[in-house]
């Protein structure tokens, strides 16, 4: 996470908004490619998270045509995306995801944090967006903490189909803390 943000902050400001576009397009794919990994009350879950993407990238895209007087951002080379890096397969892949999906969400904020300090003027956007990210993390980990509580109590899911959510994690109807 620090790498990505120490390398955006020596870029411009139309190359950090071309970031965060992308990595909101590379967000969606991931949580929707999460959704299809999953059972039905998880899936919904990462489909609304996707749906969430698509919406910050739309505000973002439409705040980059009015700075830059056009749509067509540029992302910055050399600074990678964290949702593509795991490929689900078990059940601990999909909880290695979401712990990936954290690290994102984290870094996200924080990027929208650094543009609300750099464009002043656009503040109230990016405090939302930022927001919205920390909304996200706290609920993916909340799901990623009942996921790895669900596998230590029941260590032969580990390694089976991340499907296996479909009925046997399913019971969990919502977000929940640990204490």
């Amino acid at each position: 996470m620090e790498d990505v943000l120490e390398k955006l902050a020596g870029l411009s400001p139309r190359e950090i908004l071309g970031y965060a576009i992308a990595s909101e397009e590379d967000a969606k794919r991931f949580y929707e490619h999460l959704a299809s990994k999953s059972g039905a009350l998880l899936g919904e879950f990462f489909r609304t998270l996707a749906k969430a993407e698509e919406g910050h990238r739309a505000i973002l895209l439409r705040l980059h045509g009015s700075l830059f007087g056009d749509t067509d951002y540029t992302v910055p080379e050399g600074i990678p995306f964290a949702e593509t890096s795991v490929d689900v397969e078990t059940v601990a892949n999909l909880i290695e995801a979401m712990r990936v999906a954290l690290v994102n969400e984290k870094t996200a904020e924080r990027i929208y944090s650094h543009l609300s300090e750099i464009l002043p003027e656009h503040r109230g956007i990016f405090g939302f967006l930022a927001a919205q990210e920390r909304a996200h993390y706290a609920s993916i980990r909340s799901h990623t903490e009942y996921l790895e509580d669900m596998s230590r109590e029941r260590p032969e899911y580990v390694n089976a189909p991340a499907q296996v959510i479909q009925n046997q994690f399913e019971l969990y109807l919502g977000p929940r803390a640990r204490p």
